[in-house]
C-alpha cells in the first residue's frame, strides 16, 4: 500500500474517532437537581413517610455518608444502587426537632450499652428511627411537562428491624415556577434481605 494509501486510511480513522467523541461528549446528560430542589423533595418524602404515615416528632439522621447506613447497605448488597446524602437539615426546614447521628457516636454508644437499641431510643423517644437518605434521582418528564424524581429513604429501628422505601415525586411546570413544592405520587416498598 502507498504512503498515499496509508494517510487516506488514517484520515478516516481519525474522522470516526473525533465523529465518536463527539457524540459521546454532546449525548444528553441526565438533569440535575438543584440543592434546593434535592431538600424539597427530600423533605415531601420524610413527611409523606414519618409525618402523615407514623406521626414522629422527631427525626434523626445518619449522617455518615462514607459509610452506608446498615439499610442502605442492604440495599446496596441485594443489588439496588444507592448513593447516600447527608441532609441538610436547615433546607429540609422540619418543624420538628432533627438530630444527625454519626457512626462514631452509635459505636460509642452500643459499646456502652448492654442492648444499644433500648438506650438509643431512650435518647430519642419521638423518633421512628434512625433515617437515611439518597441522593435524590430525576426519572425524566412527560410530554405533559410533569417532572417525576424519586428518592430512597431508609430506616434502621432496632437489630432485625429495617425498612426502606423508593418515594417518587412529581412537580407540573407551573408550580415549578411558581415556586411550590413536589408532591409524593408513589411509595414502594423496597425488599430487603434477612440479616
Amino acid at each position: 500500500m502507498s504512503s498515499v494509501g496509508r494517510s487516506n486510511r488514517l484520515f478516516y480513522v481519525l474522522l470516526i474517532v473525533l465523529a465518536l467523541g463527539g457524540w459521546f461528549t454532546l449525548r444528553p446528560q441526565p438533569p440535575l437537581l438543584s440543592d434546593r430542589d434535592q431538600a424539597s423533595v427530600q423533605r415531601a418524602a420524610l413527611l409523606t413517610l414519618f409525618v402523615s404515615r407514623e406521626h414522629a416528632k422527631q427525626l434523626v439522621f445518619w449522617s455518615d455518608t462514607a459509610n452506608l447506613s446498615p439499610t442502605l447497605q442492604l440495599l446496596r448488597d441485594s443489588g439496588v444502587s444507592v448513593e447516600a446524602q447527608q441532609p441538610d437539615t436547615a433546607a429540609l426546614a422540619l418543624r420538628m426537632p432533627v438530630h444527625l447521628e454519626s457512626l462514631a457516636t452509635l459505636e460509642r454508644q452500643f459499646r456502652a450499652a448492654p442492648d444499644g437499641w433500648e438506650a438509643w431510643f431512650a435518647r430519642f423517644p419521638a423518633s421512628s428511627g434512625l433515617i437515611a437518605l439518597t441522593r435524590p434521582v430525576v426519572l425524566g418528564e412527560t410530554a405533559a411537562g410533569i417532572a417525576r424524581v424519586a428518592v430512597v429513604v431508609a430506616r434502621i429501628c432496632g437489630e432485625h428491624c429495617h425498612s426502606a422505601w423508593r418515594v417518587t415525586l412529581a412537580r407540573d411546570a407551573l408550580s415549578r415556577d411558581a415556586g411550590r413544592s413536589w408532591r409524593t405520587v408513589a411509595v414502594e416498598p423496597l425488599t430487603l434481605p434477612r440479616d
